[in-house]
């Protein structure tokens, strides 16, 4: 769990850009970017097609590497200098918009396999778990839901349940840092509200990023939205805010406005 003091807490964000800017041969995805994320958020990410989103969450989980400025990491830690089994070792944990699970095992063998990542596949499944791991083996699969189904083959779940599996994944290893991209997506009414409950779960404690499109969704669960456009920030606030700003509506919530919208 996050074991920084409440007084660091309150005087270092967790996360912080300066001047930030990512350079794809030429195309500037992302441009004089400041972001700023304190310990404990729940920080929503929106924004049209391209308005670099997604490779926010690339720079701050290592796969993108900025061209100009910086991404600090609690304060010191320069996340450009390290590559992303290094960033996730520091504690930033990062779930891509596919499941990536391992289908042909259990739903307990997945959590296995995280929780021991530090071993080969075979030893992770064999070599006995303490008591404090088997604690937190029960506590993690309660949290995502699927306590009853941890005997059941990955492959045979839902696809919200995969999803929900995966983010088990990611936090039976603790990080201080979640990014989720589109949890959401693809998911049922049913399956979509719980994932947003889990997602309040989650920020009991731990800082999560989520890069959201389902307008819906976003209005239910966010508690600070960023809206993002053209590889800047337009606008943060609430989601109360956000819609009553001008610009954004020009931009965004205008054009696109229904449940749904571009990456």
């Amino acid at each position: 769990m996050n074991e920084t003091s409440p007084r660091k807490q309150a005087e270092t964000a967790i996360l912080r850009a300066e001047n930030l800017e990512v350079d794809f041969d030429g195309f500037k995805a992302i441009l004089g970017l400041d972001f700023q994320l304190q310990y404990g958020e729940l920080r929503f990410l929106i924004g049209p097609n391209g308005a670099g989103k997604t490779t926010l969450l690339d720079v701050i989980c290592g796969k993108a590497k900025p061209s100009k400025g910086k991404m600090l990491f609690k304060g010191h830690i320069d996340i450009a200098r390290h590559q992303e089994h290094q960033i996730a070792q520091l504690g930033i944990g990062r779930k891509f918009q596919a499941p990536s699970i391992f289908m042909t095992l259990s739903v307990l063998e997945n959590m296995l396999l995280s929780l021991k990542q530090n071993r080969g596949l075979l030893s992770s499944l064999i070599t006995k778990t303490t008591s404090e791991q088997r604690d937190k083996l029960v506590h993690y699969l309660s949290m995502i839901g699927l306590s009853n189904k941890s005997k059941e083959k990955a492959g045979s779940l839902s696809h919200g349940e995969k999803q929900w599996l995966e983010i088990g994944m990611l936090l039976i290893q603790e990080p201080e840092l979640l990014l989720l991209d589109e949890p959401a997506a693809g998911m049922t009414d049913a399956e979509t509200e719980k994932t947003g409950e889990l997602l309040h779960k989650i920020n009991n404690n731990q800082t999560v990023i989520v890069v959201e499109h389902d307008m819906e969704f976003v209005r239910q669960f966010a508690k600070t939205v960023t809206v993002m456009h053209e590889g800047s920030i337009l606008r943060e606030g609430t989601m109360q805010d956000i819609q009553q700003d001008d610009k954004v509506a020009e931009v965004y919530l205008g054009r696109r406005g229904e449940r749904h919208a571009g990456d």
